[in-house]
């Protein structure tokens, strides 16, 4: 049986975890999800802050930070 192809998007994917997987990784993903006001309530008059959330939820989510959430509730299709 021969692997499949990754799309694109699931080859970019593969990098972000790549990198944010290791310690420093998980480190840097921290500092972005804290300076990207994560856990904190956001003022929704705010364009910049909301911004910022969203672009640090995209880039957790693309390194893989929130699978096992998803995983756990169901919002992924697990590997056949």
């Amino acid at each position: 049986m021969t692997p499949s192809k990754l799309t694109p998007e699931q080859e970019m994917q593969q990098r972000y975890r790549n990198v944010f997987g290791g310690s420093e990784g998980k480190l840097v993903l921290g500092d972005i999800l804290s300076k990207g006001h994560y856990g904190v309530t956001l003022d929704p008059d705010n364009p910049v802050m909301v911004a910022e959330y969203n672009f640090a939820l995209v880039i957790a989510t693309l390194a893989g930070a929130f699978d096992a959430l998803y995983r756990q509730y169901g919002m992924v299709q697990e590997p056949e």
